[in-house]
């Protein structure tokens, strides 16, 4: 079940092909690759139907020769092509019921989203995740309620097999929001290459970022993407207000990997990562943002925005986020309950300080 408008090319006889060379991709990189989907979803904005599709790769030729309709009317599609997602505008002046598209013999339609507007004024946490623990999400939730005003979340959940959304929405009501949007969808998170092609066709985060910003998050006061085992710093103020508050309506900010104590075992929670490695080990930035400021323009991305010059100049002073570590690690191991690294021999012994997740 997927709440996105999403379009498969399933009995087309066409497939997406990797770009990575097979010596660069990781193990089970193919069962891992979004080969089928052409668009995740479909969006009406300011007179244009958006479709976000992964990136098309060997596709491009054919789609952009394709026959796009909306709503029975021929149009012809503009593309924009970005490092792991492709964007296909379709003139519209009033928003349309659907979309298809016709490559030789075969044709595929799906519905049109119209902006939703439940987000707007709001200080909103985003986030996709799979399989994470209903106590980490409260617990994420209380947290960022607390200590930075966030009244929605954003939350979307990849297909979990452990706890879905019948498990996340209680958790993230418990922990207080004022509204909740709630989104599911199957596709495939993507593979790991082998360096330096690590992440180079991650195809889902980054569709998913950027069919939320066109779909609910225009009108939002802010927007903070960050993970569930994320937890943002910064001291004396708001993540949102810092944004708010910034000359382009962004701030960047650097991640901080944490453990828990060296003698800890069990379920971690957030408030049990109070150790960190000497000397300190960093991760990519994460970002908050005024979505419609003056940096609108810019796609989305999980650690900043696609084709943005002189990014350090957006790195907020004194703001960081703590990367729990063994959160991650469990998560990417499957349902255990007990530390991947029982006797981990830590670097230091220093405690981060970082305060109660409430």
């Amino acid at each position: 079940m997927s709440d996105f408008a999403t379009l498969s090319l399933n009995g087309s006889g066409l497939m997406r092909a990797p770009r990575v060379r097979p010596a660069k991709r990781a193990e089970g990189y193919l069962d891992r690759f979004d080969a089928t989907t052409l668009w995740l979803d479909a969006i009406w904005q300011d007179g244009s139907v958006i479709l976000i599709c992964p990136r098309l790769n060997n596709l491009k030729r054919a789609v952009a020769a394709a026959r796009f309709t909306v709503d029975g009317a021929a149009v012809r599609p503009r593309l924009a092509q970005y490092c792991r997602h492709t964007l296909i505008r379709l003139p519209a002046p009033s928003h349309p019921e659907n979309v298809a598209v016709r490559i030789g013999d075969w044709q595929g339609t799906t519905v049109v989203h119209d902006r939703d507007t439940r987000l707007d004024g709001c200080n909103v946490l985003m986030t996709l995740s799979k399989d994470n623990h209903p106590d980490w999400i409260e617990d994420w939730g209380r947290f960022h309620i607390a200590h930075h005003g966030a009244d929605a979340v954003l939350f979307v959940d990849n297909g979990s097999a452990t706890w879905g959304p019948d498990q996340i929405r209680p958790a993230l009501e418990r922990a207080g929001f004022r509204q909740i949007v709630l989104l599911s969808t199957p596709l495939r998170y993507g593979p790991r290459g082998l360096p330096p092609f690590l992440n180079a066709e991650l195809f889902l985060q980054t569709g998913v970022l950027n069919a939320l910003q066109f779909r609910f998050l225009h009108g939002a006061r802010a927007v903070l993407n960050c993970d569930v085992d994320e937890l943002v710093m910064t001291p004396g103020r708001t993540v949102f207000d810092a944004a708010v508050n910034s000359r382009f309506g962004f701030v960047s900010f650097p991640g901080r990997w944490v453990h828990p104590a060296p003698e800890t075992d069990g379920w971690p929670a957030h408030a049990g990562h109070t150790h960190h490695d000497a000397p300190r080990k960093t991760c990519p930035p994460k970002w908050c943002i005024v979505p419609g400021g003056p940096l609108r323009g810019f796609q989305w991305r999980a650690h900043g925005l696609e084709r943005l010059p002189l990014r350090r100049m957006f790195q907020s002073p004194n703001a960081w986020f703590y990367h729990c570590r063994n959160m991650a690690l469990l998560r990417k191991v499957g349902n255990v309950r007990s530390s991947p690294f029982p006797g981990r021999n830590y670097p230091t012994g220093s405690v981060t300080g970082m305060p109660s997740a409430v």
